[in-house]
């Protein structure tokens, strides 16, 4: 095995070429509901001779085992529950064969595709690992980041007549709870000295249409050249009333299935174009990561997990971006506590801090600069 510098040197310089090659792809007329779109193809082998892919089922997959050795992380494999853990110092992932559903640090994550077993090897796939597990698990390895978070864009969902999620019984509007957390997040990040800007201040929808709704904050966020954009919304699952927790949602990244389409009866909407919002898919990843581990800390709420979504709000983004569900309003519990004034300043207050965990991780990543040539020792005189 390699020393794990070397490992790491490897990986550093292998990211960025493929996801680059898979930014490249070619661009075509997106797949009708319902169709099974080919995978991108492959590139050049070049690029891939440190981390090998193979095709199954049209999807390119890359073992777990290679992946573990290139992070130089320990790979412990349970036959009997078919659970592979790759661990080092910094992180943990722990993965099924045959799901999409992955613990990494401690937090549910939703692939876009499932883990396959070949003989005594586990596969995931290609563009799960460098699009969702390398962000989350080594950043540094993604090539240069972003500079530091400054302006920020923060989208209340719903408005006007679109009322979004209620709970009627307790008087809720989803339009209404969002606009008041996004102004309590507003001041907290302007206090620490962001540019932020609002999609709306007030009770309207953004467009005549809903079509046009769902893109103005695109337009918003990228006239405003933002740094980063965050949708905040509350979820209902109307007739269930059981179910509670935190979902916070990516736009799905190419060639990939959203999770919804993975439920039973619904159809496959992999997309073949690449939507501008994609190219931020890895520190997408990472906000996304940061913000659901500390809403999930500072509400306790149940992790429901992170996920994807072809989200026409977020499509069109020029930053990275993510979408957080934070409680459910059709659960008679968490809607009474969103309905308080108090829980709905923890809410602001975990998004600030989930926005801050991610703009301190962007910092640590930042390109050391190099220090000034030492100046000659004066000569002594003859």
């Amino acid at each position: 095995m390699l020393p794990a510098a070397l490992r790491l040197a490897a990986v550093a310089a292998l990211a960025p070429a493929l996801l680059a090659a898979a930014e490249s792809a070619p661009r075509v007329a997106p797949s009708r509901p319902g169709t099974v779109a080919a995978s991108p193809s492959p590139a050049p082998s070049g690029r891939r001779a440190q981390l090998p892919a193979t095709r199954i089922a049209g999807v390119d997959y890359v073992a777990l085992r290679d992946v573990a050795g290139l992070l130089g992380m320990k790979a412990t494999w349970v036959e009997s529950t078919r659970r592979l853990t790759l661990a080092d110092q910094t992180g943990k992932i722990e993965l099924t064969a045959g799901s999409r559903e992955v613990a990494l640090n401690g937090l549910r994550l939703f692939l876009g595709s499932p883990t396959v077993q070949r003989n005594s090897a586990l596969y995931v796939s290609q563009t799960d690992f460098e699009r969702s597990l390398l962000p989350r698990l080594h950043p540094a390895l993604l090539g240069t980041p972003p500079a530091r978070p400054r302006v920020i864009v923060l989208d209340p969902g719903h408005g006007g007549i679109d009322h979004g999620m209620e709970n009627r019984q307790l008087g809720l509007q989803e339009k209404i709870l969002t606009l008041d957390v996004a102004q309590r997040l507003k001041k907290l990040l302007a206090a620490r000295g962001y540019t932020v800007v609002l999609t709306r201040e007030d009770d309207r929808q953004l467009g005549p249409d809903k079509q046009t709704d769902f893109l103005k904050p695109a337009d918003i966020t990228n006239r405003a050249k933002a740094d980063l954009f965050v949708s905040i919304h509350f979820n209902s699952l109307y007739p269930d009333t059981k179910t509670s927790g935190t979902e916070t949602y990516l736009f799905t990244p190419q060639f990939q299935r959203s999770t919804r389409a993975w439920s039973p009866g619904e159809t496959d909407d992999v997309e073949r174009e690449l939507a501008p919002v994609n190219r931020f898919d890895p520190w997408s990843a990472l906000l996304a990561q940061s913000m659901h581990g500390e809403v999930i800390a500072t509400l306790k709420t149940f992790d429901r997990g992170q996920k994807t979504m072809h989200s026409a709000v977020l499509r069109g983004l020029n930053c990275p971006a993510v979408l957080v569900e934070s409680v459910f309003l059709s659960n008679d519990t968490e809607a009474k506590r969103a309905a308080t004034p108090a829980y709905r300043q923890q809410m602001a207050e975990a998004l600030a801090d989930g926005i801050r965990v991610y703009a301190e991780t962007l910092e640590k990543l930042q390109p050391k600069a190099a220090l000034p040539p030492a100046a000659p020792a004066p000569s002594s005189p003859p």
